[in-house]
């Protein structure tokens, strides 16, 4: 019966920091954030803010109980998602991990700093934590969890050095660090915050010229801006050919593209070039790049096949699956090879006028199957096209 005191008083303590700790669930889906559950619980007995809590972890890291200091340190880190005032509890998480008796109590103390490890204060506590890294003596998991504290305090400082002088890409400003961020999240490049305005405006801008430039329907009632497009929506149309027209796919990590048309039951791209100015020929061969750099199946079309528009691009598909009749309708079965990427020709070769006239072997091939064979030779069937 003489020790029931100091077990109450553990079980106390221990319950306590439970209690405030469950504050600070992570959510399971989210763990950088608290759980939404949590976050809407009533406040145990004692707090008028969640952020108090601190308080009560700091003198539970002084409890007597190795157990209670433990909880106390872990809770210390879960808290970090609430952006507490950490400049009150960061030395005191550093001398406890540099000098608490319980191998465990200074591991959870420096995982708990490294949850701060954006925060100017944890670079003060640097130097203990690389005394408990080097430490020979002290357990593995205490000198790993200390060495990885360390690490990402330094990464941190690294990425805010590196931040500390950004320009924008537009007016070469000096942005701060939260400009640059949010620009790049957005945009792709930095900016400050009246050219991110003013992007965003363009933008706008460019979207009510797109929209007013559909001035065509076909027949299915899709708006297009030009005729070739036109054409080629309703062969899509007639085909039965599930497509998206003028929709925005981000194709990689960073790079957002606009295609003409998007077949999404094939995963290919269609673009039709409609013009030769030395700009649009520029813009042309960049997104070529972009998608080839994606890993992306593309069919490119250009004015130059508008005399032969339908066939060219009925040739090219049949390169990802085969078009089959069966009354008014086509039947589309993936052929073995429709993984195999067309290759981006150069402009040169794309937008030329003898190039609709040219067949690639595997594209001479194709036409000389059994199923559309006819008894034309190779020559004379590229001779009847040329026609």
């Amino acid at each position: 019966m003489a020790g029931e005191p100091h077990k109450i008083r553990q079980r106390r303590e221990r319950e306590r920091v439970l209690a405030l700790s469950h504050l600070f669930d992570p959510d399971p889906e989210n763990p950088g954030e608290i759980c939404e559950a949590t976050r809407n619980a009533p406040l145990p007995e004692g707090l008028s803010c969640r952020v108090d809590a601190a308080q009560e972890f700091l003198r539970f890291l002084k409890s007597e109980f190795s157990d209670v200091r433990r909880l106390a340190a872990s809770a210390l880190g879960k808290m970090a998602p609430e952006k507490p005032a950490a400049q009150t509890f960061l030395l005191s998480l550093a001398e406890t991990a540099a000098n608490d008796p319980h191998p465990q109590v200074r591991q959870y103390a420096a995982k708990a700093i490294g949850r701060y490890a954006e925060n100017d204060m944890a670079a003060l506590c640097l130097d203990k934590l690389k005394d408990m890294a080097r430490d020979e003596t002290a357990p593995n998991y205490v000198r790993s969890a200390a060495a990885e504290t360390v690490a990402a305090i330094e990464e941190a400082a690294k990425r805010k050095a590196s931040l500390a002088h950004q320009w924008c890409s537009r007016c070469r400003r000096i942005i701060g660090e939260a400009e640059y961020r949010d620009s790049v999240d957005r945009w792709g490049k930095p900016y400050c915050r009246h050219c991110s305005d003013e992007r965003e405006l363009e933008g706008k801008n460019f979207e009510a010229t797109v929209e007013n430039a559909k001035l065509r329907r076909t027949e299915g009632g899709t708006a297009v801006q030009s005729v070739g497009e036109k054409r080629i929506a309703e062969f899509l149309e007639q085909e039965d050919i599930a497509f998206l027209y003028d929709e925005r796919f981000r194709i990689a990590e960073g790079e957002l593209i606009r295609p003409d048309f998007y077949l999404p039951e094939f995963d290919l791209y269609i673009e039709y070039f409609g013009m030769d100015t030395p700009d649009y020929l520029a813009r042309a061969e960049k997104k070529r790049i972009l998608y080839q750099r994606a890993g992306k199946k593309l069919i490119s079309l250009s004015y130059h096949d508008d005399a032969h528009l339908i066939e060219t691009l009925r040739e090219k598909l049949s390169r990802h699956f085969r078009i089959g009749e069966d009354g008014s309708r086509a039947s589309l079965v993936p052929p073995p090879s429709a993984e195999r990427n067309e290759p981006s020709p150069s402009p040169r070769n794309e937008l030329s006028p003898s190039s609709r006239n040219e067949l690639s072997p595997q594209a001479e091939r194709n036409e000389l199957s059994p199923s559309s064979r006819n008894e034309l030779s190779p020559q004379a069937e590229r001779n009847e096209r040329s026609e």
